[in-house]
């Protein structure tokens, strides 16, 4: 018997996807609908789009493509935190650079 609400297994991030991912949030400019679409294609995955300012100034970008910058959350304990180990990874947060940073 399934469990009620079994989560979908977590899929594998990828430079690979994450630069198309990237691709698609500057190409849409961080848009609240490119999210949710991407959310749709990707069950499992949590995508998020935040300010830079928001991120703290000594977590390292996992990866930065296009103007955006890259951050892996982690879920593996209580509280979500930012990780740069794509294997404990669960999603990814996304941040539009300001400047030519890439």
């Amino acid at each position: 018997m399934n469990a009620p609400n079994a989560l979908p297994p977590r899929p594998q991030i990828t430079p690979e996807l994450a630069r198309e991912l990237a691709a698609r949030v500057k190409a849409h400019n961080g848009s609240t609908e490119m999210l949710a679409v991407m959310r749709v294609e990707h069950p499992g995955l949590r995508l998020l789009l935040c300010n830079e300012d928001d991120i703290p100034a000594r977590m390292p970008t996992w990866l930065a493509h296009d103007g955006v910058a890259m951050y892996l959350l982690d879920a593996t304990e209580h509280c979500v935190s930012l990780t740069t180990n794509e294997d404990r990874a669960c999603g990814i947060v996304f941040t539009l650079l300001s400047g030519d940073d890439d």
